[in-house]
């Protein structure tokens, strides 16, 4: 399973931070791509709350929260895409306090479906850059967010 890190200092609390990963079903009001996002699951958000992402430019994703530590940990298992690469993927975020802010963590893991496998350079390569602009997007937010 292909798997990378990505790590990002943000420059707002932990709590801060938590409240935008927290709030599950909006992702898309934030992360620029996703067009569309919902809760699928009833209920306050925590361990098996699910969701559904519609992305940009196509494609989609339905997701279930596997870990849910509050201020510490979410772990996101995206256990269905629809016309992408990967048949299934695990966002693993994990934040820790720092001096001015809060640590992200990412760990992104995956398996590649047929195209994926295709293609698998190419893949890595715009995944890579994909969780990245989610966790540039998720920086900037969460930093609007604590200047407010």
């Amino acid at each position: 399973m292909p798997k990378f890190t990505l790590t990002r200092h943000i420059n707002a609390s932990v709590e801060r931070v938590w409240a935008v990963l927290d709030n599950f079903g909006e992702i898309s009001q934030w992360n620029p791509g996703v067009r569309r996002s919902s809760l699928t699951s009833e209920g306050r958000v925590g361990q098996g709350s699910t969701r559904h992402c519609a992305l940009a430019p196509f494609g989609g994703v339905n997701e279930r929260i596997e870990t849910y530590i509050p201020n510490e940990r979410m772990t996101v298992d995206i256990y269905e895409a629809f016309k992408l690469p990967i048949s299934d993927a695990i966002a693993d975020f994990n934040l820790t306090a720092s001096e001015g802010g809060t640590d992200l963590t990412l760990h992104y893991s995956y398996t590649l479906n047929r195209l994926g496998r295709v293609a698998t350079g190419t893949t890595a390569k715009q995944l890579e850059k994909g969780i990245g602009g989610l966790a540039d997007s998720l920086k900037e937010e969460c930093e609007r967010a604590a200047a407010d």
